[in-house]
């Protein structure tokens, strides 16, 4: 898709390769920068030199002298006959803001190149209060609300041994090129070309949470779970462990005849919010029946039941699960034999076309105006793609049923709330800027209504279960039969092919297929999920594609459909413990906070009853966080002054270190540790990231009015543009309905009909037909 650009690419950090290898799948040609005197890949540890591989398969490495690699004129003088000529396509220069003269590689690059695209990564952003601070992935995770999602048992909190913040923002720095592009070519020749995109690692782990800055927001509303662990979710078997979820109200009922627990019929779980806080006392009852059976007899007793049930499995176990081994979602690397996971998008179907013009009224702020995307989206992986879309001015239609709407709609409060549906935090934002219509699939109304809207579109993204769309001819031939220049992106949770296609999954079960939830807990403990993360990941990940398949059609007029299994991208976030594992033999799991990049590492409690993350990854850290504590005993001590020193005697300091840090306020002392240059965070809800200085400096909170929630504070995505550092202005999350006139009628309906339609409730302004004042 991506055939035409070039993409120069330099740094270290995972989240710059990761986004590097998404451009080279969608066909981008990636150039990656390497100093000559650098570490190769083959002198790191072997799993983490198989990794790097991984990552970095199907570029060309160049690599530069000097001891100022990145100087202009050797860029210039290496990559110049590798870059086509401007004529040729795009240049996007893809970079870590900790690479030495970065700014000096992008001017050099913009002067070979004047509409240059330039993405740079960052722990913060490159401006800011916290611009520049000393952070890991460990201090991100529990400084943007990731740590706290975990149940921990009275123990101190843990993170996830995933690099979410890296893998994050390495889709987001794809996704930010691809909108550039976008952009720079609806810019009127001469007008500002030039484009930076500014990705902020930290912004990118907030992304992955559930709008918690929303929960304390609205009123009423209840509150936000924490720990974040679905209830039932992660479960002792008699052999092992499975995840189950019963979020919707069928799931639930169905769980508890499957379980025969009688305790479990207790009004007081009848909804998953209250299930959530009420975790301690069910969770017992819950494995009186897990604990009786065997993962394979509770996975098949779920598909009978239609109660999603998956194994956990772990790294050297997760390619032989039957979505991944009949997909085909893990291959072997053809020269070093390591397993890893193949590219989470799959190009279906693709049919040649007349290019198609960009509208009229595109904008470089938004360059998606008079593109229409239909959406047949429950949840947030879906939903949340498609609101990108909007926001870069795509006219996105949400299609619901009134017996069948959105399930996030009932996630907020109980039903005796006014119009509940309009006020839960999960559905207002993850719906953003959309319009909204009724129509029901299963009746033969609604589907030629649905059909007649799909002619009009330009994209389609749906995330049912196959069969849904399937038996009504809404496949992908089907669709295209209806609009055969359409863009179509399916998102089923275990693939449209397979013996689990027809099987509903979430977010929690995809992630405890793919092996993360192996990955997060102490090593003596339970494996925990890390709340809602595969979904936005997913989002973003198609968000990327669609727009890299838009350009495409407006360069060339080919068109394409593609699939995005939720529990092939969950499949992307487990890629490192797979590949090491397979690379090495060696058993990779969970291991509470310790890492072997750092040591010291752990969460610590304070005076104020916060915690603070502290991670020590150099001897010089070590050093000052020895003055900052004023332990002068620590510092002569020898051992403690080498990093294996340090890690043999872990316990010992993670005992100290609690105590030192016991007697001072987290933030303070966070702060203290930072301008140390140590790697320190106070850990985070994320109730407050609306009003966080460093969002705030970087404009990225702004309010929406909604007609019943009110006032409501968003955040934006986590890639900031230099040609529209705010976001253009926002609609609501549509009410449930509102569009159904306007666009019934201009699918072709009299008023009479759409009166009929009302009086027999397929087209309905409540769900279910629910009244409200």
């Amino acid at each position: 898709m991506l055939e035409d650009v070039t993409v120069v690419e330099a740094g270290s950090r995972v989240s710059t390769m990761y986004g590097g290898r998404l451009l080279t799948d969608a066909g981008a040609t990636v150039i990656r920068l390497e100093p000559r005197d650098g570490r190769r890949p083959s002198e790191e540890e072997p799993g983490y030199a198989a990794y790097l591989r991984y990552l970095n398969d199907g570029k060309r490495v160049v690599r530069l002298d000097a001891e100022e690699p990145y100087s202009g004129p050797q860029v210039r003088a290496a990559v110049g006959g590798a870059v086509p000529d401007p004529a040729q396509g795009p240049v996007v220069i893809l970079c870590d803001d900790d690479v030495p003269g970065f700014r000096t590689l992008i001017a050099a690059l913009r002067r070979e190149f004047p509409r240059l695209v330039a993405v740079t990564v960052s722990d913060y952003g490159l401006d800011g209060p916290f611009a520049g601070n000393p952070a890991t992935e460990f201090t991100l995770q529990a400084e943007a609300g990731i740590t706290v999602l975990h149940p921990r048992g009275g123990r101190a909190p843990l993170a996830t041994n995933i690099e979410l913040g890296e893998l994050t923002a390495g889709v987001s720095a794809a996704l930010g090129t691809v909108t550039a592009l976008l952009s720079v070519e609806v810019t009127e020749p001469g007008a500002a070309p030039t484009i930076d995109v500014d990705v902020s690692r930290f912004e990118a782990l907030i992304a992955l949470l559930q709008f918690p800055w929303l929960f304390t927001r609205l009123t009423p509303h209840t509150a936000y779970p924490i720990p974040q662990n679905t209830v039932p979710g992660v479960e002792r078997a008699k052999d092992g462990w499975v995840c189950v979820v019963a979020i919707t109200d069928p799931q639930w009922k169905a769980f508890k005849k499957l379980a025969g627990v009688p305790e479990l019929d207790d009004p007081r779980f009848d909804l998953y919010g209250d299930r959530l806080h009420l975790g301690a006392e069910i969770t017992p009852l819950v494995r009186r029946f897990t604990e009786r059976h065997t993962v394979a007899e509770l996975t098949e007793l779920g598909v009978l039941h239609r109660v999603p049930v998956v194994p956990l499995t772990n790294p050297e176990t997760v390619a032989d699960l039957p979505p991944y081994a009949e997909r085909n979602t893990f291959a072997r690397h053809p020269e070093a034999g390591f397993r890893h996971p193949v590219p989470p998008f799959r190009i279906t179907h693709s049919t040649a076309g007349a290019a198609v013009a960009t509208d009229a009224g595109a904008t470089p702020e938004q360059p998606l105006k008079g593109l229409r995307v239909v959406e047949f989206g429950t949840f947030q992986a879906g939903p949340m793609a498609t609101a990108y879309l909007a926001g870069l001015g795509a006219e996105v239609i949400k299609v619901e049923a009134v017996n069948r709407p959105d399930v996030l709609r009932f996630t907020g409060n109980p039903l005796t709330v006014n119009r509940v549906w309009e006020r839960s935090a999960a559905y207002l934002g993850a719906n953003l800027d959309k319009r909204d219509v009724t129509l029901d699939l299963a009746d033969p109304r609604g589907l030629d209504l649905a059909k007649r809207l799909i002619a009009t579109a330009d994209v389609v993204l749906e995330n049912f279960t196959p069969r849904v769309l399937d038996d009504r001819g809404l496949d992908f031939a089907g669709m295209r039969e209806l609009n055969p220049g359409l863009i179509v992106v399916r998102m089923p949770a275990w693939g449209l092919t397979g013996s689990w296609r027809d099987r509903p999954g979430f977010t929690f079960t995809a992630e405890a297929a793919a092996g993360l939830t192996e990955m997060a807990g102490y090593a003596d403990g339970e494996p925990v999920l890390t709340g809602t993360v595969t979904d936005p990941f997913a989002a973003q990940l198609a968000s990327f594609v669609m727009i890299a398949a838009i350009r495409r059609r407006r360069r060339t007029g080919q068109t394409v459909c593609f699939e995005l299994a939720l529990g092939d991208v969950a499949a992307q976030l487990s890629a490192r413990p797979v590949v090491e594992a397979s690379a090495t033999g060696e058993r990779r799991t969970r291991s509470g906070n310790r890492s072997g990049d750092a040591a010291p590492q752990g969460m610590y409690p304070c005076a104020d009853d916060d915690w603070i993350a502290i991670s020590v990854t150099t001897d010089q850290q070590w050093t000052a966080l020895c003055g900052v504590l004023g332990r002068v005993e620590w510092a002569a001590d020898q051992e403690l002054a080498t990093h294996e020193g340090r890690r043999s005697r872990h316990g010992q300091l993670d005992y100290h270190l609690a105590r030192a840090c016991a007697t001072q306020a987290a933030d303070r002392l966070a702060t203290t540790l930072r301008a140390a240059g140590v790697p320190a965070a106070a850990m985070a809800i994320g109730t407050e990231f609306t009003e966080h200085p460093q969002l705030v400096h970087r404009d990225r909170s702004f309010m929406v009015q909604h007609p019943i929630a009110g006032s409501v504070r968003h955040l934006a995505p986590p890639m900031r543009f230099s040609h529209a550092p705010r976001l253009p202005e926002q609609r609501h999350a549509p009410l449930f309905g509102q569009d159904n006139h306007a666009l019934l009628a201009e699918l072709g309906c009299t008023a009479e009909e759409i009166q009929e339609l009302t009086d027999t409730g397929l087209v309905g302004d409540s769900p279910y037909g629910i009244p409200y004042a």
